[in-house]
């Protein structure tokens, strides 16, 4: 009859959604046991995101190479940086790549070290001079500055400064972060290794998703082990622990 029809219709319909959630369960405790990080991310292009810094020591160099080989392998983005577009830079200029490079991206991270140091102002960005030169993008020098100009010719608007974010790099999780330049101290601000997967998820977390059930319940994901942070951590760790008595050679031989 066709009450009993929509009975087992009803009852095949109930019966689906248990299914369907039982395997959620078990997927999401499974994944919880694998030692796995999970970053929800919706069914479209990776996260366009630009990185600049200022030109610093090998071993901070290091460090944002680790960074940004971690965020284009495993986290779900596609960087831009100076070291991958030397050539474009070269061809446009360092102001007017950046400019193009800031209206494409989602998000732009501006990577600092622990330590300030009169290089990271407009002005004083000459290369130390006991650095090898090859260590270091030329453009880097430039960069930086620009970045912060920028920066603050955002500062009257909320939504316009939103797209810029502080990446600080120190391993030490509880020692207080060093005091920002004025042009970055309203900036969204994160500290790795700590923050490290806060700042995966939030790149991610502005990404629209449809609407319907089956998209909300199985989201794609990036899912990255510790294996894969080992790197950026080996580097992160190296950079707070740096002596001066520590060959720049040995940290330079990784960089790109």
């Amino acid at each position: 009859t066709g009450t009993e029809d929509a009975t087992l219709i009803f009852v095949g319909v109930v019966a689906s959604v248990i299914i369907m959630s039982s395997c959620f369960i078990i997927y999401k405790i499974f994944v919880s046991y694998s030692g796995f990080e999970i970053i929800p991310v919706a069914p479209m292009a990776p996260v366009s995101v630009l990185v600049v810094y200022p030109a610093e020591t090998p071993a901070f160099q290091r460090s944002v190479v680790a960074l940004v080989e971690f965020l284009q392998w495993h986290g779900g983005c596609k960087v831009a940086i100076d070291m991958w577009q030397q050539e474009k830079i070269a061809e446009l200029g360092p102001l007017r790549w950046l400019a193009e490079q800031v209206k494409v991206a989602d998000r732009v991270l501006i990577i600092t070290p622990l330590v300030e140091t009169s290089s990271f102002l407009p002005g004083h960005s000459t290369p130390t001079k006991n650095l090898p030169e090859h260590s270091i993008p030329a453009a880097a020098h430039d960069l930086y500055p620009l970045i912060l100009r920028i920066v603050a010719s955002h500062a009257k608007s909320a939504t316009e400064l939103a797209k810029f974010w502080v990446v600080q790099l120190h391993a030490q999780k509880g020692k207080k972060s060093r005091v920002l330049l004025p042009e970055l101290q309203t900036c969204r601000t994160f500290c790795l290794m700590k923050d490290l997967n806060r700042l995966c998820k939030s790149l991610h977390a502005q990404r629209k998703v449809g609407k319907k059930i089956l998209p909300l319940l199985f989201k794609p994901e990036i899912f990255y082990s510790r294996n894969s942070t080992a790197k950026l951590r080996e580097a992160i760790k190296m950079l707070s622990a740096k002596k001066p008595g520590i060959s720049d050679r040995m940290l330079n031989k990784d960089l790109c």
